[in-house]
């Protein structure tokens, strides 16, 4: 496993910590587990370590972290300004700072298996001003409200079409005696051999090794054991290089004690109906070049909720999706609230960079995100790789959390794709603006 130094300096405040370049392993014994029934024996630890790939990444930290202390600064001024108005004018930026109680973690559902998830219906957003939690149904059997009344909509994700804890994760109804079977044990589980792994309720870490591994109507529960930068590059499920999985109908809780709900550094990964909380970032794809210019790459992930971060780990630098270059990506209908453990101060739901290789062919659709300091970045920030080929559709952004969507605003306004901004139906979703073209207005003012 390698621990990604690049990710070092990249908070929002403006101390900047040193990339270290550093391998280690969450794995303290290779085991070969098959959860299901089966163990496969004699099974030796495939981690690889591959130096060269970071000591690049470690450079181009150098040249982005510098930014990084440009852009905090500047944060910081606009920050205390905004401050100082507000003790004047008695503003709500004190509430808009404030983290909202966090929901906590539903139980394992017993839906129906299959049960579709399925984007608003409703027709184009209209003001709106009652907040009522009753509301008439469109044609199409959506309430009405689901159009532009954020509070109704997040009150009431399902029924608007939207994914949450009650619709994502394991289905236990769709298992032998509607139960999840508890399976726990070591630290971490090497999974070597090509399997299928269902109806459990593990306690640990898993590591993909193999081609073409499922795991299905699953809950994961993972603490790494690690906090901080030490917990860098750790994952609830760690897909590693030349390993491949599809991912479905699965809970995952990092415990606030690991990196990421999903690290994928394989060569192909399928997520659909997760549910991912008490990590640093939601899913990293990671490139390990030293392996092959194509890990990280050929992913989609679809259906799923991402919510409830935590500062504790990595680097506190908290992102729903985040890339240092990938390919081939799909990010569709999905819920990003961006809710975390240091007041709600993540850093993006996207973030889409290119410190280790170009990254490009990354859709992001049908989306409903609220928070960050910016939603969204693309941003080829590198000398030697690009950015392009990213689209952005018919997402909805909501001022659930603040009235910029994200702290500052929704694109991140210093920095773009090599090819520029690829923006089309893209509002949001209280006011109705189309913000194709750039940032929101808040109060009468541009978000910046």
């Amino acid at each position: 496993m390698h621990y990604p130094a690049h990710l070092s300096g990249m908070s929002k405040q403006t101390k900047i910590i040193a990339a270290s370049v550093a391998t280690a392993g969450i794995v303290a014994i290779a085991l070969v587990v098959t959860l299901l029934a089966s163990t496969s024996s004699g099974a030796a630890n495939g981690r690889h370590h591959k130096g060269a790939a970071h000591a690049a990444a470690s450079s181009a930290a150098a040249s982005r972290s510098a930014a990084e202390a440009s852009w905090a600064a500047d944060r910081a001024s606009r920050a205390a300004a905004s401050s100082s108005a507000a003790s004047a004018a008695t503003s709500s930026s004190a509430s808009k700072s404030a983290a909202p109680a966090a929901a906590a973690p539903t139980a394992t559902r017993t839906v129906a298996a299959g049960t579709p998830v399925n984007p608003p219906t409703a027709k184009a957003p209209t003001p709106v001003g009652s907040t009522s939690s009753t509301a008439s149904s469109t044609s199409a059997g959506v309430p009405a409200a689901c159009a532009n009344n954020g509070p109704y909509v997040w009150a009431n994700l399902p029924a608007c079409g939207w994914p949450n804890a009650s619709n994502t994760g394991a289905v236990a109804s769709s298992c032998p005696g509607g139960v999840l079977t508890n399976n726990s044990g070591s630290l971490s589980r090497t999974i070597t051999v090509k399997t299928s792994i269902s109806c459990q309720n593990i306690t640990g870490c898993l590591s993909i090794q193999a081609q073409n591994v499922s795991i299905t109507n699953v809950k994961v529960t993972c603490n790494s054991g690690k906090t901080g930068e030490n917990a860098n590059g750790t994952g609830a499920i760690y897909v590693d290089d030349g390993a491949s999985a599809t991912i479905s109908h699965v809970e995952i809780n990092g415990s606030s004690g690991v990196h990421a709900c999903i690290w994928d550094q394989g060569t192909a990964l399928t997520v659909n109906y997760v549910n991912c909380y008490g990590i640093n970032d939601g899913i990293f794809s990671w490139a390990d070049l030293g392996y092959s210019s194509t890990t990280g790459d050929h992913f989609s992930i679809q259906n799923s909720y991402f919510h409830d971060f935590t500062a504790k780990t990595a680097n506190g630098h908290i992102d729903g999706y985040q890339t240092e270059g990938a390919a081939h990506g799909l990010i569709n209908h999905n819920t990003y609230l961006m809710t975390s453990d240091d007041g709600n101060s993540s850093d993006s739901a996207i973030a889409i960079w290119n410190s280790l290789k170009n990254s490009s062919d990354i859709t992001v659709s049908n989306n409903l995100i609220a928070g960050g300091g910016f939603s969204i970045y693309a941003q080829d920030y590198s000398d030697s790789y690009s950015v392009t080929n990213i689209r952005f559709a018919n997402n909805q952004f909501s001022t659930h959390l603040f009235g910029c969507v994200g702290d500052y605003g929704v694109w991140f306004t210093r920095g773009n794709p090599t090819d520029t901004w690829n923006r089309s139906g893209n509002t949001v979703l209280e006011t109705g603006q189309n913000i194709d073209n750039g940032n929101p207005v808040n109060k009468g003012q541009l978000c910046t």
